[in-house]
């Protein structure tokens, strides 16, 4: 895995000062991944997930975020590209998808998860927002509050599905916010004269097992 340098890869000329100048690049063909395992568990119903990505490679399953399971937890769940669609699926194949496809190489994307199954509406408990538009999920939803695991003491992999299905592509500006459920907003906004969305700083809390990753070297929180 390489740190590219690039201070054009998200541009946000025209309003906004918050430019993105680096990223992580993970090689499906050098097995690239990273992996981290909490001493204690977080918030398991409620969290956030907020990264910028591009793809690498098209047309094979590619898993962005994945919590291991352990023991009986279960289900383990994690955050894949499969077919051109964002996808959060548990241990038992079953989730929800966007109706959307991504396919564009040359593009970068905002990506947002927002996890709070406590809620009793189904369909607030699985948000994914894309280049901050809300997108429409197909699928299933998780039952009310089923633990998802992915701030748990469960190893989390970014790149990576037991040593297979691995990612190809670029990311930056990872967030993972444990115990909140926040929207797209909270990390980007809307360019004022290109009209283009752009990454901005977030200035919220992280909570017990959140972190942040900027894809700058060792100048990572």
């Amino acid at each position: 895995m390489s740190l590219l340098n690039n201070s054009n890869a998200i541009p946000t000329t025209g309003g906004g000062g918050y430019n993105l100048e680096n990223s992580l690049r993970f090689r499906s063909s050098a097995s690239a991944y990273l992996s981290r395992t909490n001493s204690t568990n977080g918030n398991l119903t409620t969290n956030t997930i907020s990264l910028w990505t591009k793809l690498g490679s098209l047309g094979t399953a590619q898993y962005v975020l994945r919590a291991a399971r352990t023991g009986s937890a279960a289900p383990y769940t994690f955050f894949i590209l499969e077919g051109s669609q964002l996808k959060l699926w548990n241990n038992a194949l079953s989730g929800v998808y966007t109706a959307a496809l991504f396919r564009d190489p040359s593009a970068w994307y905002h990506i947002v998860l927002a996890i709070d199954t406590t809620q009793a509406t189904a369909s607030n408990r699985i948000k994914i927002y894309v280049n901050g538009e809300l997108q429409t999920l197909l699928g299933t939803q998780p039952n009310q509050n089923v633990n998802t695991y992915l701030t748990g003491t469960q190893t989390q992999y970014f790149g990576q599905q037991f040593n297979t299905w691995r990612y190809d592509g670029y990311m930056t500006e990872v967030h993972q916010i444990d115990g909140q459920a926040l929207t797209a907003d909270d990390f980007g906004e809307y360019n004022d004269t290109t009209g283009a969305w752009q990454p901005k700083e977030y200035t919220g809390t992280y909570g017990t097992n959140g972190f942040y990753l900027k894809g700058r070297g060792t100048d990572n929180s």
